[in-house]
């Protein structure tokens, strides 16, 4: 579906929601902490605003087995795939807890013709990038949306003043890239991702948001698909390096914004996967910490891939909580607690939430 036709369907239900988006803001008017979500970027974030198709596909893997496989609460393997890139929960989930509500809010696409919840929104979509080059919908867009509600009164002003938005961009613009190798275009290309970041930040606070937690890049190069070629034993520089620029840019352009905290995926990744942390107590709670739980055939491909019999074309392992990655990109589970349990009190302390 195209941003136009998108924008109009917002538009089409704002009048209907106008009472509700008023009962919103009122509820949480006398809240000192923060009660409301509003998620934005990419599949860190997402709980599935790529919706369900009836075809298995890149896209579309994390709404089948095995995604959400490690879901105690739901019965079917229908139920446990809820739209999100993991074997249960993302970092939008565990930030929610944080803040006590039960998980992420629902995504966007399932709501916002419906209702408008009180715990928030989640508009980050698993495809999303800071710039439009090959992705669906960008960082920007997705504001956009935002912005939309705002105006329609689908979400009233006064809600959005005592709420936090969580911003994760999680390196797929870098991925379009990986045939850079000059250092200045690396530079330059971090530089104007940090610029669009730091644009949208911008742009929240004028939106009356004024908590902004602003994700920076973990190591990208010690993720599964940039290492499998060196058999998950050794990272790519390239790719770290395209990371270390963008946070070295982000901490100056973010870094002393009020009402900003940049959180530090960095230093809790590099704790877990970062070269010779294995000793740590953080890397020696999982056995794997680079190699997948969910791996595919092909270093093409993607976990859950079946061929046309159905037959798997993918691994997977017995116990996803022995392993830091689920798929090619994503924490499992229990990769995402142990990196949330690490910054948890900063983030905690910076929302003013016990």
């Amino acid at each position: 579906m195209k941003m136009q036709a998108l924008l109009s369907a917002v538009w089409g239900v704002g009048l209907l929601l106008v009472l509700c988006g008023a009962r919103m803001g009122s509820a949480r008017h006398n809240s000192h902490a923060p009660r409301t979500l509003y998620a934005f970027g990419d599949s860190f974030v997402d709980t599935g605003n790529l919706q369900r198709s009836p075809e298995l596909g890149a896209t579309t893997r994390q709404w089948y087995f095995p995604y959400g496989v490690s879901n105690d609460q739901a019965t079917t393997d229908e139920e446990k795939a809820t739209g999100r890139f993991s074997d249960y929960l993302v970092q939008s989930d565990f930030i929610a807890k944080m803040m006590g509500l039960p998980l992420s809010p629902p995504p966007w696409q399932n709501t916002h013709g419906q209702t408008c919840g009180p715990t928030g929104m989640n508009f980050a979509f698993s495809t999303s990038g800071v710039f439009g080059i090959s992705f669906w919908i960008t960082l920007r867009e997705q504001v956009d949306f935002f912005k939309t509600m705002i105006k329609s009164r689908i979400i009233s002003k006064n809600h959005v003043t005592h709420s936090v938005a969580l911003l994760a961009s999680s390196g797929n613009d870098y991925k379009q890239f990986r045939f850079i190798t000059n250092t200045w275009q690396v530079t330059d290309l971090a530089w104007n991702i940090t610029t669009e970041i730091a644009t949208n930040v911008e742009r929240l606070q004028n939106l009356g948001v004024k908590k902004i937690l602003v994700n920076n890049l973990h190591l990208l190069g010690c993720t599964p698909s940039f290492c499998r070629k060196h058999n998950y034993k050794a990272c790519d520089e390239w790719a770290n390096e395209a990371a270390s620029k963008h946070n070295y840019f982000l901490e100056h352009k973010l870094g002393n914004k009020k009402g900003v905290l940049i959180v530090d995926l960095s230093s809790a990744f590099d704790h877990i996967i970062g070269h010779g942390n294995q000793d740590l107590a953080q890397g020696k709670q999982f056995k794997h910490i680079r190699k997948p739980c969910c791996e595919s055939a092909d270093h093409k491909g993607y976990c859950g891939q079946q061929d046309k019999n159905s037959n798997p074309l993918y691994s997977l392992c017995e116990d996803p909580r022995q392993y830091f990655f689920w798929d090619d990109a994503h924490p499992t589970h229990a990769g995402w607690e142990a990196v949330m349990a690490q910054l948890q009190n900063p983030i905690k302390e910076f929302l003013g939430v016990a």
